[in-house]
């Protein structure tokens, strides 16, 4: 299965990278400049910032283009761009790796320290209505209430 992982000038990307292991193929990509050498790399893409209006729809457009299953923001920008559009990303068969908007804020506060956690990577029946169904998390302890969102900002 493909996973694109943005944030790919950081070293929480490569980190993520590891904690998938090698049964995924990673797609690394990075609104901020990236070396051109990476660049001619098929492993490394260049997108808009989270900040764009059409962030979401480019997005998914890059995600169908490469047939990913998988889409992890890591960017704070990004995440709050892609929130909302969760559902549509689902529809096409892309997992969006961010909690569901309810839960963001509480989320995205707090120290950012523990375990790195990855949630809702198996496809299992039905609809996981908690506040990390999925998504990369900082754990400190078994307590979901302990959880924040891997971000590289």
């Amino acid at each position: 299965m493909k996973v694109l992982i943005t944030g790919a000038t950081s070293a929480l990307a490569f980190q993520l990278e590891k904690k998938l292991g090698p049964a995924f193929d990673i797609v690394f990509a990075d609104s901020q400049e990236l070396p051109q050498f990476l660049l001619s790399n098929n492993r490394f893409l260049k997108i808009p910032k989270g900040s764009e209006p059409s962030f979401a729809h480019q997005l998914l457009s890059t995600c169908l283009d490469l047939e990913i299953s998988y889409l992890f923001p890591l960017r704070r920008e990004e995440i709050l761009s892609l929130i909302e559009a969760r559902q549509l990303f689902d529809e096409y068969g892309i997992k969006l790796m961010v909690p569901p908007q309810r839960a963001l804020n509480s989320l995205l506060m707090g120290p950012k320290i523990g375990e790195l956690t990855i949630v809702g990577l198996e496809e299992a029946p039905g609809v996981d209505e908690s506040d990390t169904d999925r998504g990369a998390f900082w754990a400190n302890g078994e307590d979901k209430a302990t959880y924040r969102i891997l971000t590289v900002d």
